[in-house]
């Protein structure tokens, strides 16, 4: 981890927090071999669904948990605004039927029809390790960790949401309904990722909170792409036909 902050440094000094931004937005994520085969094949619904089930097992439990935690611990106001904003849009802006958590359990539910039901072991274990390497972050004694990775994790979420929904307009089987946590998310996360910008620019220029928030970005995008690829070769080794 030491050696890859390292590789951000200009004049000796740690590069500032926007610089993340600017390393993460530049990321293809549809690049990765999991979207470029989708793209290549007739959609399959059987895919769409370990990405989702994963996604759920990975993110549902604990991000309201991990922002919460967050904006409690962290030193600057400006920040836990920004955050407190993002809470409030997880938790349905004061409407219980519109918390994403709910939503993504109903996109679970209405793939269900392609969860492959003779497969043996964890079909979500790349989900339950992305939760793990997540919460470890989120949870670091330096609340700033937590601001790195939320930084990365709302860009990849705008850049795999923009891939997923690719994917589920080449078909037409799933309802609309079933499909309202993506159609909010392809909107939000749009907004989320301006908003790691604006974190972005509250972090201190140099000292502790700027390396504690390069560590948390580079950590959380890793696990991100690891759990892209577990996911790709969870699929791959299923017999889902």
């Amino acid at each position: 981890m030491v050696s890859a902050i390292q590789s951000f440094t200009q004049d000796g000094g740690l590069l500032p927090a926007a610089h993340i931004v600017d390393k993460y937005e530049a990321e293809d994520v549809a690049a990765h071999p999991l979207f470029v085969r989708l793209r290549a094949n007739p959609v399959d619904l059987r895919a769409i669904w370990f990405l989702v089930a994963n996604t759920h097992a990975g993110i549902s439990p604990h991000f309201v948990r991990w922002l919460a935690h967050t904006i409690a611990r962290i030193d600057d106001r400006r920040i836990a605004s920004l955050m407190a904003r993002q809470l409030n849009d997880e938790l349905g802006n004061g409407d219980c039927k519109n918390i994403h958590s709910i939503l993504l359990d109903r996109f679970v539910t209405g793939l269900d029809a392609w969860r492959p039901r003779d497969a043996r072991g964890d079909l979500v274990r790349p989900g339950t390790l992305l939760g793990a390497r997540s919460s470890a972050l989120f949870e670091d004694a330096d609340p700033y960790v937590a601001v790195g990775a939320l930084i990365v994790a709302e860009i990849f979420a705008k850049k795999m949401d923009r891939c997923l929904g690719d994917e589920i307009r080449r078909q037409n089987a799933i309802s609309e309904d079933v499909l309202t946590w993506l159609t909010i998310h392809e909107v939000l996360e749009v907004d989320h990722a301006e908003d790691s910008g604006s974190l972005a620019a509250l972090v201190a220029p140099r000292g502790p909170s700027l390396m504690s928030t390069w560590r948390g970005a580079i950590a959380q995008w890793d696990a991100l792409l690891e759990f892209l690829d577990g996911v790709d070769a969870l699929y791959l080794t299923r017999d889902t036909r």
